[in-house]
């Protein structure tokens, strides 16, 4: 998992959770850092490099969602702004796990991550490697399918997004109380017509905030709806401009409120679930909104392919939007939608996943174990060829030698022998 502040990348561990609990395997969250995220119910994480602890008893390694599967360095999260993992931070999560399972000879599933990206050729040898040693490969789309340099219906699965299993765990009536508790520290003075709204600030392209709030106050204010707006994820910044945009709103005497600062979890799940609609650019505070049936509006800019992927898998094409300005004058009609639950088509795939994820672990090491193994020498040559033989021999020499090897400089010593 990513140890950030983002709802959705926090709930992939506690959904696993709770699907691998009800066949008795307890989950431990590992992440780049470690880091607590100030969450109360977020699942606490071991930094990545206690995965390769022995001690660490470990029946399998599951690969968890989101956006997750790539290379590219993530220094522009604060998370891991000079904390020395930028530019591993992701690589780890996939790649690392990988290896971590090869190590501990046990057996590796992915849990429906995502590509963003086409894989460098660089990376390719080894990612070609790494999907060939799963023992259970899903992604959660076509266009992350294509992007992997994969072949839809061959060893992948393509499943609908795991959060889409939020409901399963926290069933809707199980947060009408932290719904009620929320509403009053949010000062809201009804519990009718609120319209649950996440903005990222790419997703208003040129608009300005405070043109854009005219725009969303005038429309609530037309269909008596309460804007609160939802910071999702301080990784995106999208606390401060809920901030920004709740401010505007209240400059024009438009009533609001702003969730910029959630104390856990199922305070934005809550929300969600109880509002009347969702409008938003985040891909999984409208995955929340269909768990919960409430209707949503999908804002699909930038363009991302895991937006299309999604409503495909809901057979919600008609929800994805391209831009805010859409967004607002579908608003009308979202509310009028009757609220729906996911289709049984759906709701099997998610069972269907979890029951491959469970098998996989109890199939035991065997079966993938050559596949692990060659991954694990390729993982080690590659770094070897690259930094030379003392990248894999750090462990073996002294801290002083180690730190002379890596400056590059030569160190004075009497003849061994």
């Amino acid at each position: 998992m990513f140890d950030m502040r983002n709802f959705g990348d926090l709930l992939f561990p506690l959904i696993a959770e709770h699907e691998l609990g009800l066949h008795g395997y307890n989950v431990q969250a590992v992440s780049p850092t470690g880091a607590a995220t100030g969450l109360s119910d977020a699942m606490p994480s071991r930094p990545i490099a206690q995965l390769f602890d022995p001690d660490l008893p470990c029946a399998a390694v599951v690969i968890g969602g989101g956006y997750l599967v790539h290379t590219h360095r993530m220094d522009m999260l604060h998370e891991y702004r000079g904390l020395g993992v930028g530019a591993c931070a992701a690589s780890s999560m996939w790649l690392g796990a990988t290896l971590a399972a090869a190590l501990r000879d046990v057996p590796l599933a992915w849990n429906a991550p995502g590509v963003p990206h086409p894989l460098r050729p660089s990376f390719q040898p080894l990612a070609g490697a790494a999907f060939d040693a799963a023992d259970y490969l899903s992604l959660r789309d076509p266009g992350s399918v294509r992007m992997a340099g994969l072949v839809a219906g061959g060893p992948v699965q393509v499943v609908p997004d795991p959060v889409l299993g939020l409901a399963r765990m926290w069933p809707k009536a199980s947060l009408r109380g932290d719904f009620d508790r929320l509403a009053q520290r949010l000062g809201l003075t009804t519990r009718e017509g609120i319209l649950a709204v996440s903005v990222r600030r790419r997703s208003l392209g040129d608009v300005p905030v405070a043109a854009f709030a005219q725009d969303l106050g005038a429309r609530c204010k037309a269909l008596n709806l309460t804007p609160v707006m939802i910071g999702l994820g301080s990784a995106h910044s999208d606390d401060r401009i809920a901030r920004e945009v709740s401010a505007a709103l209240t400059a024009m005497g438009c009533p609001n409120a702003a969730l910029d600062q959630p104390e856990q979890l199922r305070d934005i799940a809550a929300l969600i679930a109880y509002a009347s609609a969702y409008a938003g650019s985040s891909l999984h505070g409208y995955v929340a909104a269909a768990a919960y049936g409430t209707p949503g509006l999908l804002v699909a800019r930038p363009a991302y392919r895991k937006f299309d992927g999604l409503v495909q898998h809901l057979d919600r094409d008609a929800d994805k939007v391209n831009d805010w300005s859409q967004a607002l004058g579908r608003l009308s009609d979202a509310i009028c939608q009757p609220r729906t639950t996911l289709s049984s088509a759906v709701q099997n795939a998610l069972t269907q996943h979890w029951n491959q994820i469970v098998a996989a672990i109890e199939g035991g090491a065997t079966p993938r174990r050559a596949a692990r193994l060659r991954f694990a020498a390729l993982s080690m040559g590659e770094g070897m060829r690259q930094e030379n033989a003392l990248w894999a021999m750090l462990p073996y020499t002294s801290a002083r030698d180690r730190a002379a090897a890596l400056s590059g400089e030569d160190v004075a010593h009497k003849e061994p022998f």
